[in-house]
């Protein structure tokens, strides 16, 4: 690639990396307000079964995991979609570091240090030590996500939706302890917490070991850096 780029008029370098630029970033833009959209799909659908449930106290409790079950869903797809955003957004963030900061740098030494005018500028292809179309070369004519999906799903649980699923169970909660009539003791809330032939005591406690493993995923895996989302 790099033969071959320096065969290209310097000027015509730059405008290739200012469209390539502009192209990435668009594409960037598409994917974040897919993630959103998503984003905005699990509160929707949330807020909606919260309010069913808490508002009849002839619905049954477990009505609040059907929130919980679509939240995972919207979890594992906003994930997927946070993969491709970070691919997109990994090269904008090549070229901003490798073009644009170099070129801006550039630009404000030679308003203060005019001697500067007489050295050789480098290419787009190079600028200040860093070689821009060996960086972007593993990245062309790839769409493949470098991002593994367990991290993305960490992530999204860190910024979004580990706060849904705690607004979930506080809401399961709270339709334990008031529906059919206030419970008096934790003892008939968690008697009430049972699904069929399954007690109360186990669904607690796998709700329990459920929120911890969430819990997990987003502290181990949904470190946040320079280009999370």
């Amino acid at each position: 690639m790099n033969d071959d780029l320096r065969t290209v008029d310097p000027a015509n370098r730059t405008a290739i990396l200012v469209h390539y630029y502009r192209a990435m970033v668009g594409r960037a833009d598409v994917w974040r307000m897919r993630m959103d959209t998503t984003t905005n799909w699990a509160i929707g659908a949330t807020a909606a079964i919260i309010s069913f449930a808490l508002g009849n106290e002839s619905v049954p409790h477990y009505v609040v995991s059907i929130a919980t079950l679509m939240t995972f869903s919207f979890l594992l797809l906003e994930a997927r979609r946070l993969t491709f955003y970070h691919l997109w957004q990994q090269r904008v963030l090549l070229v901003e570091d490798g073009l644009i900061r170099p070129a801006l740098s550039l630009s404000l030494s030679r308003g203060g240090d005019r001697q500067s005018s007489g050295s050789e500028e480098p290419g787009a292809e190079r600028v200040a030590g860093v070689d821009l179309s060996q960086a972007l070369d593993p990245h062309l004519g790839r769409t493949v996500p470098t991002m593994p999906l367990s991290k993305a799903v960490g992530r999204r649980l860190r910024r979004v939706y580990l706060y849904l699923f705690a607004v979930q169970v506080m809401a399961w909660s709270l339709k334990l302890g008031i529906h059919p009539t206030p419970a008096t003791s934790l003892a008939i809330a968690v008697e009430r917490a049972n699904v069929g032939l399954l007690p109360g005591e186990i669904v607690v406690a796998i709700s329990v070991v459920a929120a911890l493993i969430a819990l997990f995923v987003s502290i181990a895996r949904g470190g946040v850096d320079r280009d999370a989302a």
